[in-house]
């Protein structure tokens, strides 16, 4: 098992950890350690890139990606080999991890946003990649999709800058499912979940990074919405 520290600590940008192992498969060669301050690929989330150096030596990682619970980093083409038991300093890429973040709190906020001003919509998928994010939601809006957008953009610009601020904590499942009926299939049913919570929204489940406030959202562009099986709106950080 990896510790992630970006869940516990996500303020952490290097740590340093020993090699546990080795391998390859169809990502690349990777290497395992006990803890990492790398934030794996999920919830909608990119994973963070940066490096990894041994004895002076720095190689590239290009990705994080869980695999029963270990976290495979994955070297960049052309790196050496790293050896079972070495010492070695992880460092993520502080600004990638910062636009990831800002990304991911942007779908939250959306989302919030969304299911205020219209209830009967689900949030159902977030996609916080850049280029390319969007938030999904599943049922049906009394209003068209373009008078929706135009309130849900000005509403998020409002949230913006008031500057709330982002906090995450942990809520037992049945804590959850209370708050979020509408989502608790789509929860795991574990005692202890963590959540993250915008102002005095409602808090999402949620393992990613976050911005520290939503003044850290200044440029963000919600471009286009689509309402056909389901409503989507793609954003930009801009």
């Amino acid at each position: 098992m990896t510790l992630l520290l970006s869940r516990i600590q996500p303020e952490l940008v290097s740590c340093n950890a020993t090699v546990l192992h080795t391998g390859t498969d169809e990502k690349g060669r990777y290497f395992v350690t006990a803890e990492t301050v790398f934030y794996p690929q999920g919830g909608g989330q990119m994973s963070d890139v940066g490096s990894v150096t041994h004895n002076g030596q720095l190689f590239a990682v290009k990705q994080v990606l869980m695999n029963g619970g270990e976290g495979r980093h994955y070297l960049a083409e052309g790196q050496s080999s790293l050896e079972k038991g070495a010492e070695v300093q992880l460092d993520i890429d502080v600004a990638f991890r910062q636009r990831a973040s800002i990304a991911h709190t942007a779908g939250h906020l959306i989302s919030h946003v969304v299911e205020t001003l219209m209830p009967s919509l689900i949030p159902a998928k977030g996609h916080h990649f850049l280029p390319g994010s969007y938030v999904e939601f599943s049922g049906n809006s009394t209003l068209s999709a373009e008078q929706l957008l135009e309130q849900v953009r000005e509403k998020v610009q409002q949230a913006i800058d008031a500057n709330l601020r982002v906090t995450t904590g942990t809520l037992s499942f049945d804590e959850i499912a209370r708050l979020r009926p509408e989502l608790a299939g789509a929860i795991p049913q574990n005692e202890e979940i963590r959540t993250v919570t915008i102002g005095g929204y409602l808090p999402f489940a949620c393992g990613g990074t976050h911005a520290a406030n939503t003044g850290a959202l200044q440029g963000l562009e919600l471009r286009k919405i689509k309402a056909k099986d389901r409503v989507k709106i793609s954003y930009e950080i801009v």
